[in-house]
């Protein structure tokens, strides 16, 4: 912004500012912006384009006070966003791409497709209705909505960036979390480039034949290339990963599922979300309880921490994997 507002003939400055507004006061008109000249405004309000994306629609959970945000994009595109506040933190989940190329087999965004990548802009103008509508400050940003992180790197990296920054949001960059399904190289580009940013992996599966059936990302890296790629993040980053696995009846929930975890889960510096599946799919069912019990009991005593992460939301088709705009393109 600095070098665009120079083009303009304008002091550096204005830009830092003019991102101040955007970012950081959330301002939605350039009529609000009461510090830059009224020339500038002007010049703004002919050329410019503040407003990216618009609410659509918004549902909230009877049950436990999640809200999802049904965003349209300029082109008539839609992305979901999910506000989810607890106890101790309020944590926003943010879309980076119309829907997701991976097709993960239990997976509502899976199924359609992908449509096409988010602009930083677009990632983070989730952020912004979010914030407006929320009654309590944001405390944690999770890059786990619609799409795979990884495969609009350079744009989700950019977005966090924006995020973190200290003229912007300047929300902490150890509470910003980016998931990734396992693509290999963008773990490591992540671990070389230095970012502090949290990241969480979808293992789901321990074994490769399961993992192949219901990832296909797995037959391309499978899961000793991800370990390996996990160890040199964190011998580069010295930042503890997250490894999710999310449960499903009978495929990847037996004991002996467990105590494969467990192998793969001891060579990493990790803690592990195993995270009770949230039905979409057909075919794919939530564990009962007591196999959900059995399965974290058979982790007891492993090298990594253990937490089971209940998906918040899912009253309304808003939790883990279930993500998807069925009206994709409708004005």
């Amino acid at each position: 912004m600095e070098k665009w507002v120079t083009s303009l003939g304008e002091p550096a400055f204005r830009g830092r500012q003019l991102f101040q507004w955007i970012w950081e006061k959330g301002a939605r008109d350039f009529s609000e912006m009461t510090n830059l000249p009224k020339p500038l405004i002007s010049q703004l309000e002919k050329t410019c384009e503040l407003n990216l994306t618009t609410i659509h629609q918004i549902q909230k959970s009877e049950l436990q006070g999640t809200s999802k945000f049904l965003i349209r994009l300029g082109d008539g595109k839609f992305v979901e966003t999910v506000l989810i506040p607890e106890e101790k933190r309020v944590t926003v989940c943010l879309s980076s791409q119309v829907g997701c190329a991976l097709d993960c087999d239990f997976c509502a965004t899976g199924k359609m497709g992908l449509l096409r990548n988010l602009t930083s802009g677009e990632i983070a103008d989730q952020l912004l209705h979010v914030r407006q509508v929320s009654e309590r400050p944001i405390t944690n940003i999770v890059f786990m909505g619609m799409g795979e992180p990884f495969h609009n790197y350079e744009q989700v990296i950019r977005a966090a960036n924006m995020l973190n920054d200290d003229l912007g949001f300047s929300h902490g960059a150890r509470k910003i979390t980016i998931s990734t399904s396992g693509l290999v190289p963008q773990i490591r580009r992540f671990a070389d480039e230095g970012h502090r940013f949290k990241l969480a992996v979808s293992l789901n599966a321990s074994d490769n034949d399961t993992r192949s059936s219901i990832m296909p990302v797995n037959k391309r890296w499978d899961i000793s290339d991800l370990v390996k790629a996990c160890q040199y993040y964190t011998k580069a980053s010295k930042n503890m990963i997250t490894f999710e696995y999310v449960l499903l009846d009978n495929i990847n929930d037996s004991i002996q599922d467990a105590k494969r975890l467990q192998m793969i889960a001891n060579q990493v510096f990790c803690k592990v979300n195993v995270i009770p599946y949230n039905e979409v799919a057909e075919g794919y069912a939530r564990p009962s309880k007591k196999r959900i019990s059995r399965f974290v009991e058979a982790l007891e005593g492993s090298q990594f921490p253990v937490t089971i992460r209940w998906s918040q939301g899912d009253d309304i088709d808003a939790a883990c994997g279930q993500l998807s705009t069925a009206a994709q393109g409708e004005s």
